[in-house]
Parts: C-alpha cells; sequence; structure tokens
C-alpha cells in the first residue's frame, strides 16, 4: 500500500507523495496506473517530493518527465504545509527549470504566489530548427496553416490567439500542434482569447496529458504574450473552466502567478 494525497488548482489534478514512500516502485508503471482515471485514482500529473534539499519532481500522466508546472508547484506547496514538511510562508522549490520561490498569500483558503521567472525565446529552447525566435511562426496541420508563438517559460508552449477555445475542431487542431515533428521534443498548446486588457480566456492542451482544465505554467506563456505584444496591460486575470488565476508581468518581464490549490483526498493507494 503506498500513501498518496490528491489536490488540484483550478481543476488541474495531480497524485502527491513524498519521494521515499516510492521507493521500490517502478515509476513507469506506477504512474499511468495511479493516473488512470478508470483503474486508479485519476489525475494530470504525479508530484514527488523529496524534502532535502526542497525538491519537485514533475511527471505527466503518462509517465514522461516534465521540468515544472504552474498548478502542481501551488499544490506541491499546499502538500508542503499541511504534511509538516515547511512550516514558513515563503520557501524556495526545486525544480527542473530552477528554483522558484513561493510565497504563501493567505493558507485558508489557500493562496499562493509563485515567482516564474523569465521567458527563454531562444529556437534551441523551444525545440525547433529555426534561425531565430518562434513567433509568428507558421504551424501546418491537417491541411492548415496558424500562426503561433512558441518560447520556453518553465516548459515549452505555443501560444496561439483564437476565437473561441471551447471550439473542438480548435481543440483538435491544438492536440495536433503539440505533435507536430516541428516541436522536437512535442510543445504545451495553449489557446487563448482576449475578453478585454485585463481578462483572458484559454484552454491548454499539454504534452503527455492532452487537454487539461488549467495549466499554471500556460497561464503565464499567455499573459507575457499577450503582453508583449501589446494586447493587455501587466497584470491580468486568466478565466479557466474551474478557476482563475492572476499573472503579473514586471519590469523586466519576470512572471508571477497567483492561485488557489485544494486537497482532494489523502488514502492508500492499493493498486
Amino acid at each position: 500500500m503506498l500513501r498518496v494525497a490528491k489536490y488540484h488548482g483550478c481543476g488541474n489534478d495531480f497524485i502527491i507523495l513524498r519521494e521515499e514512500d516510492a521507493a521500490g516502485y517502478s515509476l513507469d508503471r506506477l504512474i499511468p496506473a495511479i493516473c488512470d482515471r478508470h483503474a486508479g485514482i485519476g489525475a494530470d500529473g504525479f508530484i514527488l517530493v523529496r524534502t532535502w534539499p526542497l525538491t519537485m519532481l514533475f511527471y505527466n500522466c503518462d509517465g514522461s518527465r516534465a521540468p515544472m508546472c504552474g498548478n502542481g508547484i501551488r499544490c506541491f506547496a499546499k502538500f508542503c504545509l499541511d504534511e509538516g514538511i515547511v512550516e514558513e510562508d515563503r520557501f524556495a522549490v526545486q525544480t527542473l527549470a530552477g528554483v522558484k520561490t513561493v510565497t504563501v498569500k493567505s493558507r485558508e483558503p489557500f493562496w499562493a504566489q509563485v515567482a516564474m521567472g523569465k521567458a527563454d525565446f531562444s529556437p534551441q529552447a523551444v525545440g525547433v530548427d529555426a534561425p531565430g525566435p518562434v513567433l509568428d511562426f507558421p504551424v501546418t496541420v491537417r491541411g492548415k496553416t496558424v500562426r503561433v508563438d512558441s518560447f520556453f517559460l518553465s516548459t515549452v508552449h505555443t501560444v496561439w490567439f483564437v476565437d473561441d477555445p471551447e471550439d473542438p475542431d480548435i481543440q483538435r487542431l491544438a492536440g495536433a500542434i503539440c505533435e507536430s515533428p516541428v516541436y522536437k521534443e512535442k510543445t504545451n498548446v495553449n489557446l487563448v482569447r482576449m475578453l478585454d486588457r485585463h481578462t483572458i480566456q484559454m484552454r491548454t492542451w499539454e504534452r503527455g496529458v492532452g487537454l487539461t482544465l488549467a495549466c499554471g505554467t500556460g497561464a503565464c506563456a499567455a499573459a507575457l504574450d499577450a503582453y508583449r505584444l501589446g494586447k493587455c496591460e501587466n497584470e491580468v486575470e486568466i478565466i479557466l473552466p474551474k478557476g482563475r488565476l492572476t499573472v503579473r508581468i514586471d519590469g523586466d518581464e519576470g512572471v508571477w502567478m497567483s492561485g488557489p490549490a485544494c486537497r482532494i483526498l489523502k488514502g492508500v493507494y492499493e493498486g
């Protein structure tokens, strides 16, 4: 039996447990099984907590490793507070995308801000063969060519401004862009609709997961790209199907994300 907890941030859900509790398990088999929504607990992602140094080891539900997750790190932070791993309201977390600083603004209800860092616009960071930044970039999928902006912000993101993020045809095209051979390591695809200069509606097709209810790093990418193009102010609210995030861009184009996290269950997995 494996001691686990499940958390969600705006509907983006994760299985979380201490790294030592997973010792002896094959993660290649465990992660797809426990994240299965029919025969397992069900989740978009899987997080191991290394207590020293405090580290978030993040995996997609198919078992593939990802550098970071914006909703995941807020859930990670709440797990660490719930379990007494940390006691202070400000702490650093090691990730494959660098050290992220978490500031807990409220414990009840839980609300945290994360310093997400800056974007890397180099084609090497995106995994695309291009002579320069992958911006206003044509991608052809299913006989249709769309223009997108791709860059690295904690992970690889592609932003596509659309009329309706909930359009099933657009969502299917997002899945095809994610899998396009143009992107050597695939890409998250953020479908972004500008409601006004302070509000963005979005959905994300996440590599290794599929269509998700929320993506924190994707929300940051959407806000940064919209701000870069003059479509919004430097602080925006991101509207998602099951919640909202706030993203702020500072004077140096550093990105700050704020949002909730909630524990859904705590128990044992017997799979």
